[in-house]
């Protein structure tokens, strides 16, 4: 018996959550509001942002109250660009 298509639910890879992070640091955001944009628990944020800061496509600083601040770096624009050019390449590839 064949069942009907049903939505399925898509997972995000590990690069589509750093391409969400990096996509929404643009203008220096607020940790809350990355996390919220990019639907990530507090813990899953602070495990990727501590890597993309390392990485060096991801600064972080200390705003006024104490705030934490983020903001995508020139390697981390060059990184976010190279993956919206092949996320086009694959999607009109059919994948």
């Amino acid at each position: 018996m064949k069942v009907p298509n049903k939505r399925r639910f898509l997972q995000r890879s590990r690069i589509d959550i750093v391409a969400c992070i990096l996509g929404h640091s643009n203008d220096s955001s607020r940790k809350t509001r990355l996390i919220y944009r990019c639907n990530l628990s507090l813990s899953q944020f602070n495990i990727y942002a501590e890597c993309l800061v390392e990485g060096g496509l991801l600064d972080r600083y200390t705003g006024r109250n104490g705030v934490e601040i983020y903001k995508i770096t020139e390697k981390g624009k060059n990184f976010l660009k190279d993956y919206r050019r092949l996320k086009k390449v694959l999607e009109e590839m059919g994948m």
